[in-house]
């Protein structure tokens, strides 16, 4: 059987909404119709105020579709370096943040009658499978210890379910469907006169009472929510962006999703404490159950072999859970913060950008769709002053800030020194892409399945860094800043916004 390239939760098809086509005059504009945007959009028309929500491609689409939906209020920063690097009131109020999100969707669920297979489960955080897990139980007792005594229900285990390797399990993390979800939050917005548009490309900002170009045409709003997973410039320059742009790292997680028979393993979400780490969901299902498994994460753009990759992810899965049937494959991106933790907030007067989630993109996203209604309500809200965006890269962070910044130059120089894959244009098979001499230039060619050419510049139109083909994926990705395009340059990924340059032959 052929393993499907769509993520498991693509197969739900939402409602197409229409593109921009006039100009409108709304209380709030909502850019990005992922999981946070649409929440925000959702939140909003619940107190009244009226949104316009746009997205460049069709709703809930990107990574939104791509994610493996844990829900847990357990960060990729464990808690331990939380207590070290920020305090223990500052780490309780961060998980806090991510307990909250969790019971704000399962209110959701129910009050849409969502269907989305909400449900309660326990969380395992624990020992890497398959080597000596000595070294890792003094710090695993410690995260426990710390998580109860900052009030939340974790327990030390010398052996965790399916993994049989020390850990800590947290009651009352949740899993569901997310297209599902969001599916019955789109009505509910259009029901309370909030607008949706999809094929709606966000152009830029004007400060004249807050009017923003997409499509051509012309939105006046009092307040703006750029919710892009990675955000756009918006107000600030584009000098400000880059600067911004440097405490963030784009990485591509590749998942697999697999059957097993009724009993291989208990329902739950796992996850190990390596970096980058292995995660698996399990679900059941009425005659079997389904493992969604993935890990291997690598900065975008800069994996030697997307394929390779998939590979050693099926062989580890595989010999985790012999039984595994793989029935599908897909990556997602994660973006990554310089000190743990998510910018979440105003950059600018009447602009609030949301970004940097690491793995906890559902939960941490709620929780930004959720200070976003209270700062435009003028709320007073408990997370502001912790996920401050103008927060200095600096504090608590320098380490990861030089590090993740070391590769700008490093491939930007780098790549130029490299040579071409090739000199013809019929170096490009079917369903392919390279980076070709063509015409003394350097070009990034890409051949579809019906054998027609499209001939693009390789630079980024971000910073300039020369892209890459992702096998795997199809796209062209860029390793300095993680934008991702389609193989014919259209923007798949930020913080590019605009398309790779087409050239003509």
């Amino acid at each position: 059987m052929a393993i499907s390239t769509n993520s498991l939760w693509a197969e739900v098809s939402l409602p197409p909404f229409p593109a921009l086509d006039r100009d409108i005059d709304v209380d709030v504009l909502v850019v990005g119709a992922g999981l946070t945007g649409i929440t925000t959009a959702y939140l909003l028309s619940q107190e009244g105020v009226r949104v316009a929500l746009i997205d460049r491609e069709r709703v809930a689409s990107a990574d939104t579709a791509r994610t493996t939906a844990h829900l847990t209020y357990v960060t990729d920063a464990r808690m331990r370096e939380l207590v070290k690097k920020f305090g223990k009131d500052a780490a309780r109020v961060f998980w806090q943040g991510g307990a909250v999100a969790i019971d704000t969707i399962e209110q959701i669920h129910e009050e849409t009658n969502a269907n989305a297979g909400f449900a309660r489960v326990p969380g395992y955080l624990h020992a890497p499978i398959g080597q000596d897990p000595a070294e890792h139980v003094d710090s695993l007792q410690e995260d426990a210890d710390l998580a109860q005594s900052l009030g939340f229900d974790a327990t030390f285990m010398n052996s965790v379910p399916y993994a049989a390797v020390p850990g800590v399990r947290f009651n009352d993390q949740a899993k569901f469907h997310p297209r599902l979800y969001l599916k019955a939050l789109l009505p509910v917005i259009q029901q309370q006169r909030g607008l949706i548009f999809e094929n709606t490309a966000f152009e830029e900002v004007e400060d004249d009472r807050m009017t923003v170009r997409a499509n051509g045409h012309k939105i006046r709003c009092d307040y703006l929510v750029i919710a892009t997973h990675n955000p756009l410039m918006g107000k600030k320059g584009a000098l400000t962006a880059a600067l911004f742009q440097t405490k963030l790292a784009l990485y591509t997680s590749y998942v697999l999703g697999a059957r097993l028979p009724a009993g291989t393993a208990p329902v739950g979400l796992y996850w190990d404490v390596q970096d980058p780490y292995e995660y698996l969901r399990i679900d059941e299902r009425p005659d079997h159950l389904y493992a969604i498994f993935g890990g291997a994460d690598v900065k975008t753009g800069q994996e030697q072999d997307a394929e390779e990759v998939f590979a050693k992810l099926q062989t580890r899965l595989q010999k985790l859970l012999p039984q595994a049937q793989i029935e599908r494959r897909w990556l997602g991106q994660v973006v990554e913060t310089d000190d743990g933790l998510p910018f979440i907030g105003e950059n600018e007067d009447r602009e609030f950008i949301a970004t940097g989630y690491f793995g906890n993109g559902f939960t941490l996203g709620t929780l930004a769709a959720l200070m976003a209604r209270d700062r435009y309500l003028n709320r007073d809200n408990p997370w502001f002053s912790l996920l401050d965006v103008k927060r200095s890269p600096l504090n608590g962070g320098a380490g990861r800030y030089l590090q993740e910044n070391a590769d700008f130059p490093y491939y930007f120089i780098r790549d130029r020194l490299r040579r071409p894959e090739g000199d013809a244009l019929d170096a490009v098979a079917r369903n392919e892409g390279k980076i070709i001499s063509y015409q003394k230039k350097r070009v990034a060619a890409y051949r579809d399945g019906e054998g027609k050419l499209t001939l693009l510049a390789p630079q980024c139109t971000h910073m300039k860094c020369l892209v890459r083909w992702n096998s795997a994926a199809g796209s062209w990705d860029c390793p300095c800043h993680g934008s991702r395009f389609r193989p014919t340059g259209e923007v798949l990924g930020g913080p590019a916004e605009k398309p790779l340059q087409r050239l003509h032959e």
